[in-house]
């Protein structure tokens, strides 16, 4: 989860990420719940030690410190338990 604390990390590059998700639980002193948010692109990150890593980019949900179409770095979101492939959705052609 991001914080003061959080390694500074920049993005290299970014390519598509079709049909995979993060894997986000929830818990809620009963058991635990997973979600899958959409990943919108993967991203090469390099952190302050040169270190690289690739990372999922999601839309963050709006609140009170996040603008409407802001981005984040999956790993950084609270409950964040990894990826999920979902494949791709398509139509028939002649649907």
């Amino acid at each position: 989860m991001a914080g003061a604390n959080a390694p500074e990390r920049r993005i290299l590059s970014i390519c598509s990420a079709p049909g995979w998700g993060a894997l986000l639980e929830e818990t809620d002193g009963f058991g635990s719940e997973a979600s899958v948010v959409t990943l919108a692109a993967w991203a090469l990150l390099e952190d302050e030690a040169g270190k690289t890593s690739v990372v999922g980019l999601v839309q963050r949900p709006r609140d009170g410190d996040t603008a409407a179409g802001t981005f984040g770095f999956a790993d950084e979101i609270e409950g964040f338990a990894g990826y999920s492939n979902q494949g791709l959705k398509t139509k028939r052609a002649d649907a």
